[in-house]
């Protein structure tokens, strides 16, 4: 790739101050997801967009270096693993390639407000005549890199934009719904102001801001992107000495009944341990919030339940 330098090098740097963001935990401890974003946003994404209106990503695997700085950092944030996709999910932030696209589009739309006598708008120009020649150029590659990460985006016939004055209509309602559509790996609901519950496929989840406790907050987001070695992620997994087994029969190591879930292992097994464990918790749990959701007890779970000591 003709940038690959620039990739490289700029990736170099992105890594160094991703680390050093990070590092502040060891001084401060868990940085809040918010806290560490706003840094990221500062320190480490500038480097990562640094002259993207012209180096257009036609070449993934020149891309991929500065890419994975941005799922690195997240990864470690929030406590997951590298085969897990949900950062996008949890964290509202948009994947690098589609932020890199919106500011090359947006450099599109400042280059088509120039005078037809400016020399960027001139270069532009001369950029689009290729493509219409069928040669490599500027505009070219951005509608190469169009069709692969936003096929459903439509753009403006190219002899059209040789006399256009803007393309701000392609840069914000059309490209969020494309990217909001890509994001297929789970809806959740989230409180509104108005005490109302809604649907966002990509937004950023308000237990991460919610839960205080560093651990507790990893813990609930590796649950919650089945970052976890339950049974029904587990059994999924292929090596040399396994293969995946079918969903209905990743059974509980315990109870040996049903499949094991998280929903499964931390509410509804009846293994006796965990029926203690359980119990022991939600006592203490009903204490401290007296009005919450009352939870549905299994007979034999009422029984020890109410054998339980009352907390102290």
């Amino acid at each position: 790739s003709l940038f690959q330098m620039h990739y490289t090098e700029k990736a170099k740097k992105a890594r160094k101050t991703a680390h050093a963001v990070l590092h502040i935990e060891s001084m401060v401890g868990a940085l809040p997801v918010h806290e560490a974003t706003t840094l990221y946003m500062g320190c480490v994404d500038p480097h990562l967009t640094y002259g993207c209106e012209v180096t257009i990503d036609t070449c993934n695997s020149s891309s991929d270096v500065i890419n994975d700085v941005r799922k690195s950092f997240y990864r470690q944030l929030l406590g997951l693993s590298k085969t897990i996709r949900a950062i996008f999910s949890e964290t509202g932030i948009m994947r690098l390639k589609h932020c890199r696209f919106l500011l090359q589009v947006c450099f599109l739309d400042y280059l088509l407000t120039r005078p037809l006598d400016c020399l960027a708008r001139t270069a532009l120009n001369d950029s689009i005549n290729l493509h219409l020649c069928n040669k490599p150029s500027w505009f070219s590659d951005l509608i190469e890199v169009k069709s692969n990460l936003c096929p459903h985006l439509t753009f403006p016939n190219a002899n059209h934009l040789l006399t256009a004055t803007s393309a701000e209509s392609l840069v914000q309602n059309e490209l969020f719904r494309v990217e909001k559509c890509s994001y297929l790996l789970c809806l959740h609901k989230e409180p509104q102001e108005n005490g109302l519950v809604k649907y966002h496929t990509m937004c950023r989840r308000q237990y991460l801001a919610n839960v205080y406790n560093a651990q507790h907050r990893k813990a609930l987001t590796r649950i919650l992107a089945g970052d976890h070695s339950l049974a029904v992620v587990r059994l999924t997994w292929a090596d040399n000495h396994h293969v995946p087994v079918p969903h209905n029969e990743r059974l509980c190591r315990f109870c040996k009944c049903k499949v094991e879930t998280p929903e499964h292992a931390m509410l509804k097994c009846l293994h006796p341990p965990i029926i203690n464990m359980r119990a022991s918790f939600l006592a203490k749990f009903y204490t401290i919030q007296p009005n919450a959701i009352p939870y549905a007890i299994p007979w034999n779970f009422a029984i020890i339940w109410h054998t339980l000591p009352p907390v102290t």
